[in-house]
């Protein structure tokens, strides 16, 4: 990060000094990020390369480095932005001298230097390189001498992004999770949005669900307090947790499910819609996927202390680069270790977590990187099941403090144990073709058993209480295998992806509930005696899922076409070990997604597209009969903006989701469900994430979501869909000081604001709407004293004003208290 950031500071040193030359130009830049570095030196045999116009350039020792190009034929200076977003290549020249030529593009892997002839052929236009990052293009009678013309500069931002690598600033520019292909967000048809470490950092975060609290079409601000999983909406479904491409096992009921700290991530991915065209079964709101911090090319070193006010003490490590001096083999290793209150009485969390890494580089076209994660979870359960009379609702008796611990101190407690170990093999055989295979194993053990809430007796504050214990296993292997290509049809060139994948998933789960002695909710008494209840559920599901899948992104000048389709064969059996029976289900699927962008030279990129998804669904309806996987339609129009001159991103998206076959209560059999129902989804979301000035950072988020029951129930149709609020917005502001007295100090803060809710599908439980405000204040030690470079101090409050709200209620006995005021300090070091 400080390598990043020292080059950055040195570009700007040179872009400053330029500017004071008095020359009638004008800035473009570059939309995406730029590349790598030039090297200074010229070639040591003064070696001389023609260039298109027969001229020769001194080729510097840089220029050989290799790209991945996919520039379509187009208007030139079109072309010169894509090749600058490539490489990181700065260019001079007249506007007049390119007005009205066209490029014949470049794609495939090449060279700077190649790359950069073939762009300029027939276009009459020489190149000289001025310094490693420029380039100066003239008439071919101007390489004799003569005086250098006017010039407008085209230059990319930043160093090179990859859909794996860090983000520099809140802003990427890359992501592969849309299409598996490392693809610039401005040519996905699809609503992606990535969060990288520096937001999470800076915002606080300690969970995934915390991260995407300023994230549009994304619940996760209204989930009660739990540390069983990340709770999270997209669109008004519940998504799947996929890291690094690749869905994390889960437990047949959902109270088993994986959680990964966010110190591990390189980046949190949402995409937005029906994702099945290349991943398969999915719900169809969209997915969470977790891009995992990879072993770099150049050392860190970062250890992290931080506590709150709950008394959570944390300890984190971050290290890693070349393992030998060649580069050829690289690791990191990161790690955490946490343990204290939280904000719930009688409750503690505790956390162990270790991630080796390594990647080894045996020559420039080959990688394979080995990734792991171990993690244990010792806690209580914080989640607690309160009375709507005291929470929602008023009651004589007063308001149940937001810390009540309504279980056993000494018998409630949450054990977690998980861990993966899997690798990502890459290889490029020319410029055409690449092959990859990601492979990985994952093993993950809970264990929930509590005291829980039962709704209060008539005295309206003694509280029934019942005995819970779920102990849940998952494990999965997930093996996907890619080919990728790159060729050029006449005046189309494409990126063809070929995939086949695997996916084995087991799962065993049992449940038992108990009485267990009253409690006064406001004068509580510990200390009852807890008999551990018999367990009643037994059952196990095993999946095999087969999928293939074909992907095409088609350029035609500033037209991007994508096209995806995939075919799946599941087969699933689920086993009864109570009642001794098992059920097959049989399961053929296909999925597809069509979308359309066209690319503005002033990076607006507007799009459309039309996605559909399937989910299986287990179980029989009254008559036996396995139900049918779930489908979804959706529709979505949007423009993207990335303006060639501020560091800004701006999205807009509008879509229409319909859910097929969904699960709704059986009218004429109490106690079974029927596939009548459907959901519809239609909404608008609006973002925009901004580097206003330097070291001024802003993020604003708005959501409409209008979710409906349109088949079903007849108390359901045209209700809002639970959980889901028509309105939210969010807006996050931080700034530091970049000069004078005060440079390295600074702070900021957001604004989240929830819309009403409903807790039942009848919509007569209402949750009102609220608003929450969170805080930072930070300084770089570094600039107090030399020997301090590299430390940074941190405090952070989320919902800073300890707003008492209650985020939802499933029912009038189980309501749920929203976060407290957290204060965490965090100290920082890093070289």
């Amino acid at each position: 990060m400080r390598a990043a950031k020292a080059r950055n500071r040195d570009l700007s040193a040179v872009r400053k000094r330029r500017s004071d030359k008095p020359r009638r130009a004008y800035h473009l830049r570059g939309r995406v990020t730029a590349g790598a570095l030039l090297c200074l030196a010229l070639a040591a045999s003064g070696h001389a390369q023609t260039n298109p116009s027969g001229a020769t350039t001194p080729v510097l020792a840089g220029a050989a480095e290799t790209h991945r190009f996919a520039i379509a034929p187009q208007a030139l200076t079109t072309a010169l932005v894509e090749f600058s977003n490539a490489t990181g290549i700065q260019f001079f020249f007249d506007a007049a001298i390119a007005r009205g030529l066209t490029s014949p593009g470049a794609s495939g892997n090449l060279s700077t230097d190649a790359a950069l002839r073939t762009l300029l052929a027939g276009t009459g236009l020489t190149y000289r390189f001025t310094n490693p990052t420029t380039v100066t293009l003239e008439k071919q009678e101007s390489t004799t001498g003569a005086m250098a013309l006017p010039a407008v500069q085209v230059e990319g931002q930043g160093s090179t992004e990859t859909a794996t690598g860090p983000v520099q600033g809140y802003i990427a520019r890359q992501s592969a999770t849309a299409t598996k292909t490392d693809t610039p967000l401005l040519e996905t048809p699809q609503a992606v949005s990535v969060i990288g470490r520096e937001q999470v950092e800076a915002q606080g975060a300690q969970t995934v669900a915390q991260a995407t609290h300023y994230t549009p079409g994304v619940t996760a601000g209204q989930d009660p307090v739990e540390n069983r999983f990340d709770s999270i909406l997209i669109r008004g479904f519940g998504p799947v947790i996929y890291l690094d491409g690749m869905e994390l096992p889960h437990g047949i009921t959902g109270f088993g499910e994986p959680v990964v700290d966010p110190f591990g991530l390189e980046r949190i991915e949402i995409l937005r819609g029906p994702s099945s065209a290349l991943y398969g079964q999915l719900p169809p709101g969209g997915m969470v996927n977790l891009v995992s911090l990879r072993p770099p090319a150049d050392a860190t070193h970062a250890v992290e202390l931080q506590g709150n006010n709950f008394g959570n003490i944390q300890g984190a490590f971050d290290i890693g680069g070349p393992a030998t001096q060649d580069g050829t083999l690289l690791y990191r290793l990161t790690g955490l270790v946490h343990g204290g209150g939280t904000q719930i009485d009688h409750v503690d969390d505790e956390r162990e977590m270790i991630a080796p890494a390594f990647t080894w580089r045996p020559d420039a076209d080959t990688s394979f990187t080995f990734l792991s994660q171990y993690q244990r979870d010792h806690s209580g359960v914080e989640i607690q099941f309160l009375p709507a009379q005291g929470t929602l609702l008023p009651n004589p008796n007063g308001t149940v403090p937001v810390g009540r611990f309504l279980g056993e101190p000494g018998y409630d407690g949450y054990r977690r144990t998980q861990y993966w170990v899997g690798y990502q093999f890459e290889h490029r055989f020319d410029d055409a073709w690449t092959v990859r295979q990601n492979f990985r194993y994952a093993n993950l053990d809970t264990k929930v058993f509590a005291v829980i809430g039962g709704g209060l007796q008539s005295d309206l504050k003694t509280l029934n209480r019942f005995t819970y214990y779920v102990p849940e296993k998952a494990q999965n292997i997930t093996l996907d295998n890619q080919a990728e290509a790159h060729f050029a049809t006449g005046l189309l060139t494409h990126t063809a992806l070929f995939g086949l994948d695997y996916r084995w998933d087991d799962g065993r789960t049992q449940r038992g509930i108990g009485a267990a002695p009253p409690l006064d909710i406001f004068n509580p008494v510990y200390g009852a005696a807890i008999t551990p209840p018999a367990i009643t559920f037994s059952t196990g599901q095993n999946q095999d899922q087969i999928g293939t899948y074909l992907q095409d992104q088609i350029a035609l000048d500033r037209w991007r076409l994508t096209l995806s389709g995939r075919h799946d064969w599941l087969d699933t059996t689920t086993n009864d070990f109570i009642a001794g029976t098992r059920q097959g289900q049989d399961n053929r699927a296909f999925s597809g997604r069509a979308g359309l962008n066209y690319v503005f030279d002033l990076g607006l990129s507007p799009y459309v597209s039309f996605a559909h998804s399937f989910q299986p669904t287990i179980g029989t309806d009254f008559s036996g009969a396995p139900f049918q996987p779930t489908t979804a339609d959706q529709y979505e129009a949007g423009v993207k903006y990335r303006p060639l001159g501020p560091n800004l991103a701006m999205n807009a998206a509008a879509y229409h989701l319909t859910e097929q076959n969904a699960l709704t209560a059986d009218g004429a059999h109490v106690g079974f469900q029927t596939q009548a129902g459907e959901i519809r989804v239609q909404g608008i979301e609006l973002d925009a994430t901004a580097n206003l000035t330097d070291g001024l950072n802003l993020i604003a988020a708005y959501t409409y979501t209008d979710a409906q029951n349109t088949k079903g129930a007849a108390s359901t149709i045209g209700k809002q869909v639970i959980d889901v609020p028509r309105h939210a917005a969010s807006l996050w502001v931080d700034y530091t000081q970049p000069t004078g007295p005060w440079r390295g100090f600074g702070g900021g803060g957001g604004i989240r604001y929830f819309g009403d809710t409903y807790g039942d599908a009848a919509n007569t439980l209402r949750i009102p709407d609220y608003t929450l405000v969170d805080a930072t204040l930070h300084y770089d030690l570094g600039q107090l004293r030399p020997e301090l470079a590299g430390a940074k101090l941190t405090l952070n409050a989320s919902n800073l004003f300890d707003k008492r709200y209650v985020t939802n209620c499933t029912s009038l006995s189980a309501c749920y208290y929203g976060t407290a005021r957290t204060v965490t300090v965090a100290l920082r070091y890093s070289w």
